[in-house]
């Protein structure tokens, strides 16, 4: 059973993306013209996974935001994936009003609660617009399939939401509704009914019984998601383990600063939907200079499509360099295979006759210019890497990150002691942001909690460092107190 999560999210939006139509991609529908109308968080989930070049393979001419205000394009049928939500409904029904495009197919990335339907019927009866409705999915997409076996729900203030001893009971639901949402999607595309495990107490709890509950609701129908397709038979003798834990299960995880690459270009470089945007250093230049194309930003895609990136994502970064240079020694080498054999008849190639010389020095010119496209994009790849290794070497240099990630490190086996700790707070390197998560590491990797006098130094020496606000520190010493976090330490012997 494959479970790549990335594929088949793909799969689906292809399919989507061709009316879901059983002809083959590329061909009939891919010949249709097309325009894709997406809300942010739906751009987000196809951004990762469809380039611009692949969305013009399947007759997507033009992709626009829901929410800006958009031409009509009459004679062209529109694509809608969007979020079922009332505002984006209501943004619908007046396209269909004012007739923007020739007909409008409709891919909801969740299952539309029966309200939020209602409102569209209605809306499209009153606007006299229904025939501009071609067709209405539920395509349980809600969520970003980053590589094969990652993927991300897009809701970056979640643990925020569920955390906050503000926070009202309504919008806690409304939170886990859309955690719950993103879990059955990835269900629902890979096809498969899992086994759910979570600890008791907390929002994984929560979380679970209310998936528990949605997947026992939809199996109670005879025809149901699980029971359509190649994939019935899988859902039913196969079910993976669906693991869900809370956040502060181990909460230095997301705090600690990393020394691999991948972690590292996301940390440090900023990557989002397998994308990084570097920007280019202009000091000491003419405000002009930033105008020139060699110093404008330049994006890079990092993606599985990438055979450094897989191969070399987890390596340290010391060993990227390495890696980096020995793949150029390679690329170096076969393009010096290449021109040695179309160079020409030289020794032994000079006693040969003219006809085999001639067939010989064909093959060789047909081989060459067969392996150069492949070459070069493996140059391109190259040169990819070696600027982002570059920029992550100047980070790294300029903030420390090296003795960050060590210190962090001993902290977390005990080899580290306070002394370490305030030297490295009362340097000159790193951010006030590395400072304050060195501090949050500092509290979780203790065997207790700390005390009022051990809390207030470290909150004293992280002020002084200059980060202005400290409260973190309070909330992290809280849990710890209360015990809803365990000390990040691994046990004796583990």
């Amino acid at each position: 059973m494959s479970l790549n999560i990335r594929q088949k999210q793909a799969d689906a939006l292809l399919r989507m993306l061709n009316l879901h139509s059983s002809a083959t991609a590329g061909r009939d529908q891919g010949e249709l013209y097309k325009v894709l109308v997406l809300d942010r968080h739906c751009k987000d989930i196809i951004a990762p996974l469809l380039r611009v070049s692949e969305l013009r393979a399947q007759g997507i001419t033009l992709h626009l935001l829901l929410e800006q205000e958009r031409q009509a394009i009459p004679d062209v049928p529109a694509i809608y994936f969007v979020h079922p939500t009332p505002e984006n409904l209501e943004r619908i029904v007046q396209d269909a009003q004012q007739q923007l495009y020739d007909v409008m197919h409709i891919n909801f990335a969740t299952s539309v609660p029966s309200r939020l339907m209602e409102q569209l019927a209605s809306g499209v009866v009153k606007a006299n617009a229904v025939g501009r409705i071609a067709k209405l999915f539920d395509e349980y997409m809600s969520f970003i399939a980053l590589e094969s076996s990652c993927f991300s729900l897009g809701l970056p203030d979640s643990y925020l939401a569920l955390n906050d001893p503000t926070a009202k009971d309504t919008q806690i639901e409304a939170v886990v509704g859309q955690v719950v949402d993103g879990l059955f999607s990835v269900l629902v595309t890979l096809g498969v009914v899992p086994i759910i495990r979570c600890p008791k107490g907390g929002a994984a709890e929560h979380v679970a019984a209310a998936l528990e509950g949605k997947l026992r609701d939809h199996l109670k129908a005879r025809s149901n998601l699980f029971s359509e397709g190649a994939s019935a038979l899988a859902a039913t003798l196969s079910r993976p383990l669906l693991v869900l834990l809370d956040r502060n299960f181990d909460l230095s995880v997301m705090l600690q600063h990393c020394w691999s690459y991948k972690p590292l270009v996301q940390d440090v470089l900023g990557l989002k939907l397998n994308r990084v945007t570097l920007a280019p250093d202009t000091a000491g230049l003419p405000p002009a200079a930033s105008l020139m194309p060699q110093h404008q930003k330049k994006s890079y895609d990092v993606d599985d499509k990438d055979f450094f990136w897989e191969a070399a994502g987890a390596l340290p970064f010391p060993k990227v360099a390495e890696e980096v240079e020995s793949q150029l020694q390679k690329y170096k080498a076969a393009v010096d295979e290449i021109n040695s054999k179309t160079a020409g008849a030289e020794g032994d190639d000079a006693l040969l006759d003219h006809e085999e010389l001639l067939r010989r020095n064909t093959q060789n010119l047909m081989s060459a210019v067969s392996s150069l496209p492949e070459l070069q994009e493996k140059k391109k790849v190259l040169d990819k890497h070696t600027n982002l290794a570059t920029s992550l070497l100047g980070a790294i240099k300029a903030r420390g990150l090296d003795g960050l990630y060590n210190l962090e490190e001993d902290l977390l086996t005990g080899k580290a002691d306070t002394a370490g700790l305030m030297k490295l707070l009362q340097g000159a390197k790193g951010t006030t942001a590395d400072k304050l998560r060195l501090g949050l590491v500092q509290l979780l990797a203790a065997e207790s909690a700390p005390s009022e006098a051990e809390l207030q130094e470290l909150t004293g020496a992280l002020t002084a460092a200059g980060v202005p606000d400290t409260t973190a520190l309070t909330y992290v010493a809280r849990l710890r107190r209360n015990r809803l976090v365990g000390s990040a330490r691994p046990a004796p012997g583990a």
